[in-house]
């Protein structure tokens, strides 16, 4: 087993969630939440990053091992290959905007007297798509372990997707949509991202005139536990109208397996048997998991990644 440190950053426009994982297995004392400072400078954001790493490091305790790389689940639109952000009038990551920012990054941890001894004679930093990421932890160590093909999801602030057989992404084949993105999948006079979100659900309720003033995704499905009928229903509205949007998309791959993760999924138990349900009723006879952990499974990714267990 490899026993090098492999640091794991999950960047979001506000926050970024860091762990340390070695052998495929997160040190849970090192995961830690960070303000994600998107709004400074190039310059800052490399000096913020090179700090989250010490202090991974520090939380890692009297651990020997040397950092075999650092892998990051980045939002798009992204170069993940060469490392260069193209994130432009989201009010997040500006500074960033075609630069070689993944060049930067090494150079600063190359040059940083704390990290530089702990480097591995191997080190590098990758990138990578969060939904991906997630994707290849549920393969690897999840709800997508035991099956050929599968569909990973994320429902959250949007709809995140990647497509896996045999444990790898395929991102460009006629079956699959480019990147394994469904978020585009277009949808009545919108996007899938639209209808299959936290927005999306709340859109929703205003159609079924449940009065959403106040009210969040979470309120709602606490409602639905309940025994309240109408937030009962606006779930299983939902899991139809999603089957609705993915079927065509999903039937051209034919998936044994889908998992959903991100932070709607903490509803899945109100949406899925719908959303199953009419998806087989479109063809795409697939079983349906909930992911235990999204952010476990995208650290998880991550290492896999970095370690090119892929």
């Amino acid at each position: 087993m490899d026993r090098n440190l492999i640091l794991a950053f999950d960047v979001g426009g506000t926050q970024i969630k860091a762990a340390a994982v070695i052998g495929g297995a997160i040190l849970e004392e090192t995961i830690s939440h960070y303000d994600s400072h998107a709004n400074r400078s190039a310059e800052e954001i490399v000096a913020h990053f090179a700090d989250i790493a010490v202090d991974l490091l520090a939380k890692a305790g009297e651990e020997p091992s040397l950092i075999g790389g650092i892998g990051m689940a980045f939002p798009g639109p992204f170069d993940y290959d060469a490392g260069v952000s193209y994130i432009r009038g989201l009010s997040k990551f500006e500074s960033l905007y075609g630069i070689p920012f993944g060049e930067r990054l090494e150079e600063s941890i190359r040059s940083h007297g704390m990290l530089a001894p702990r480097l591995s004679s191997s080190f590098g930093i990758r990138f990578e798509n969060d939904a991906a990421l997630f994707g290849l932890g549920e393969a690897g160590y999840g709800e997508a372990s035991e099956c050929n093909r599968a569909v990973c999801l994320t429902i959250g602030t949007g709809l995140g997707s990647c497509f896996l057989e045999n444990g790898r992404l395929v991102q460009r084949r006629d079956d699959v949509p480019d990147q394994g993105w469904l978020y585009n999948v277009p949808y009545q006079d919108k996007i899938a991202d639209d209808w299959i979100s936290r927005r999306g659900i709340l859109q929703l309720a205003s159609e079924m005139r449940l009065e959403p003033d106040g009210l969040d995704v979470r309120d709602y499905a606490i409602a639905a536990l309940d025994g309240d009928r109408l937030a009962a229903e606006l779930f299983e509205t939902f899991g139809r109208r999603m089957a609705s949007i993915l079927a065509s998309s999903l039937r051209a791959f034919t998936p044994d397996r889908i998992v959903i993760g991100g932070q709607i999924s903490k509803s899945g138990i109100l949406f899925v048997p719908a959303f199953k349900k009419e998806l087989e009723n479109a063809g795409v006879l697939a079983d349906v998991k909930l992911s235990n952990n999204t952010l476990n499974s995208t650290f998880k990714g991550i290492y896999n990644l970095v370690e090119n267990k892929i």
